[in-house]
């Protein structure tokens, strides 16, 4: 369990300083947005990656004390507990900050900023699939569920309908390290509205 949830640090602490990263890169955007609506739009992103990145403040130092503790790692411990329970959120955060990724590489594709972006993409993305796997395995060792539906995505969701789901973000690692196709548009043709 102790190397699970160092493994969850290291994660986390790569995310922190990814967040960094990807709001340096959206300050100019925000600043020199064309109009309202793309103002807001940045606003909004940067805003959540924001307060995740506040959050992971606060989370890393108690991650880090509780691993310097071994018999903090109980799961008669409701502080471990809910330690574990930020830790789930954070997943959902994860996979947020791998949508709002994907999202900027659409703008600023052919920019000086993709290759950046990109990197810091694919990098979230299998520590996605990281974090997912280290839940799982806390959850095995633990016999109690950490991870909860408020901290599901919907594309995960087994109830949600599947039209709200996207295949790039499903439960799948395939799935969630394949990007997005950015520059291409979905047209109408006689075989898409065939079955209408």
């Amino acid at each position: 369990m102790h190397d699970t949830l160092a493994e969850v640090s290291a994660i986390l602490g790569r995310s922190k300083e990814a967040l960094s990263q990807f709001q340096a890169i959206l300050e100019p955007t925000i600043e020199q947005a064309a109009d309202d609506h793309e103002r807001l739009y940045w606003h909004h992103i940067y805003e959540e990656e924001e307060h995740r990145f506040d959050r992971l403040a606060a989370l890393l130092p108690k991650l880090e004390e509780a691993l310097a503790d071994e018999a903090f790692l109980s799961r008669e411990n409701g502080d471990f507990l809910r330690l574990l329970q930020d830790i789930s959120l954070e997943k959902f955060g994860l996979h947020n900050f791998l949508e709002h990724l994907d999202l900027s590489l659409f703008h600023y594709k052919g920019t000086e900023h993709e290759p950046a972006i990109a990197a810091l993409r694919d990098m979230t993305a299998a520590d996605y699939q990281q974090m997912k796997s280290a839940l799982e395995t806390l959850n095995g060792a633990l016999d109690v569920p950490v991870s909860f539906a408020a901290a599901t995505p919907t594309d995960e969701k087994e109830e949600q309908k599947e039209y709200l789901k996207l295949a790039q973000y499903a439960a799948t690692p395939a799935a969630s390290a394949s990007r997005p196709a950015i520059g291409t548009k979905r047209q109408l043709t006689v075989g898409s509205l065939k079955n209408k």
